[in-house]
């Protein structure tokens, strides 16, 4: 599996865009220190444009033509790849075999708003990715992160919902930044959750027992950021709100920290960090109502 996994990784537009730049400096340094093995000789004047037409017709183009082969091939591999997966989830797993699994996941459970871009997908793989590694075998941890953003989840849609009928009307603009970060959010909970399902085998649990439908719940909330940011009238939040045992203060912490994730560009390591951080470093809180 390990060949066809790397193959398949070629399916992302950035991993071909690094093959690619990795492939011209291999050639532009291979080109070099053949140059310098000649300059040893005494040759390097006389057979440089050979040397140059051998690493461009014969190493780069003909690889580069894979490379790009690849934008077809790659998907539907990964896609097989995906399946195959999906049906045996291990908790000890390499990061490329979690990226795999987070995609599937992503595509099979998870249905983006039509005020979403391909960059609250992608951070939400980051995100998703990045919280499994760090769980690690961890199912206790893998359930407090989800739960956790699950709540935060929940409380974000209620307050802008709150706050959106009051400027009912007025900037419409200026809630898309925070619509397609909570779609950032939802959509990553909702991989969580189902990696975490299918991972341990049960029901995802949070507080005193199994939630009746998160998944369903996810689902109404990002139906929802397309009327929060695309509709001037916007219709009343009317899903009960989950009261999950986390303390307002933390809620808004990971809200917080996942804004900035989100809002920040490729690669945002830091701040992906102080998000994983403060998601699974933190201290159970004690239970609270939700407001």
């Amino acid at each position: 599996m390990g060949l066809r996994l790397l193959i398949s990784r070629l399916a992302s537009a950035d991993v071909r865009r690094s093959a690619a730049r990795a492939l011209a400096l291999l050639t532009v340094a291979g080109f070099i220190l053949t140059m310098i093995v000649l300059a040893a000789s005494g040759r390097a004047l006389n057979l440089w444009l050979f040397v140059l037409l051998v690493w461009a017709l014969f190493i780069y183009i003909p690889l580069r033509i894979l490379l790009e082969a690849a934008q077809t091939l790659a998907p539907a591999l990964r896609q097989r790849l995906g399946a195959e997966g999906h049906r045996g989830a291990r908790r000890r797993a390499t990061r490329p075999e979690i990226e795999l699994t987070v995609d599937t996941l992503l595509e099979l459970e998870v249905v983006m708003p039509r005020i979403a871009t391909p960059r609250e997908a992608g951070k939400a793989r980051d995100g998703a990715s990045a919280v499994l590694v760090r769980a690690g075998a961890d199912d206790g941890a893998l359930r407090s992160a989800a739960g956790d953003c699950l709540a935060a989840v929940d409380r974000w849609v209620s307050a802008l919902a709150r706050w959106a009928e009051r400027e009912t009307g007025q900037n419409i603009q200026a809630r898309w930044s925070e619509v397609r970060a909570l779609v950032g959010l939802a959509a990553m909970t909702k991989v969580l959750i189902a990696a975490y399902e299918d991972r341990a085998a049960a029901a995802f649990t949070q507080g005193n027992g199994p939630l009746s439908d998160p998944a369903g719940f996810l689902d109404a909330c990002l139906d929802y950021c397309d009327d929060l940011a695309l509709d001037v009238e916007v219709t009343l939040w009317d899903e009960p709100a989950l009261d999950l045992r986390i303390s307002p203060a933390h809620a808004q912490g990971v809200r917080d920290a996942w804004k900035v994730f989100a809002e920040t560009g490729a690669p945002a390591l830091e701040a992906r960090k102080a998000f994983i951080d403060l998601l699974l470093a933190s201290p159970r809180p004690t239970r609270s109502t939700v407001s």
